[in-house]
């Protein structure tokens, strides 16, 4: 591809939640859209779990590219389900002392995506969180129906460990090109022994 932008990648804070939302609102169907107060609280909590990439605009100033948000969870081999509910309260979940990351959200703004933003988003999220914690593992939840995320995940050695039947609304923008399921795929990654 060409004239991708290259990006910058830093902490995200309060001043950045209107242009996250921008993004959230860009990049997810309505029905699983997380609230302005829940990424509000995701900075407050974690602001280590973050971030943002920022990308240079025509105008020669910087844009919120793209965002990656997670919490510390306190590490189980049986995660219960309701950990992953949409729009959960970070305040319920979190741990400082957790020993496990949980990717709770990724998106790129379509405007800018192929030019693997994402993937840096993510890269970077693990590497600084790794160095900075002790954790045992990443975790995360991902919709059956969106092939190219999981593929994605699947390349960073994340490995399927169980699934949410009907967790996610059936989505007309999946791109799984079978029929639509909503399941939700959890996928954990070990770090550490």
């Amino acid at each position: 591809m060409e004239n991708l932008p290259s990006a910058t990648i830093r902490k995200a804070n309060a001043d950045d939640i209107d242009d996250i939302m921008k993004i959230e609102h860009l990049s997810f169907h309505p029905e699983v859209i997380e609230s302005k107060k829940v990424f509000e609280d995701r900075i407050a909590a974690f602001s280590d779990g973050f971030l943002i990439a920022e990308i240079e605009n025509e105008d020669g100033g910087k844009e919120i590219a793209g965002y990656i948000s997670s919490e510390l969870w306190n590490y189980s081999k049986d995660i219960p389900y309701s950990n992953f509910s949409l729009n959960h309260s970070v305040y319920e979940t979190h741990s400082d002392s957790g020993e496990e990351l949980y990717i709770s959200s990724i998106a790129v703004n379509p405007a800018v995506r192929g030019g693997k933003i994402g993937k840096r988003l993510f890269t970077e999220l693990l590497k600084s969180v790794s160095e900075k914690y002790a954790l045992k593992s990443a975790i995360l939840l991902v919709n059956s129906d969106w092939q190219n995320a999981y593929k994605m995940y699947q390349k960073e050695g994340f490995v399927t460990v169980d699934k949410i039947p009907d967790f996610f609304p059936v989505l007309e923008n999946a791109d799984s090109g079978e029929d639509l399921s909503g399941v939700g795929i959890i996928m954990r990654k070990t770090l550490s022994d």
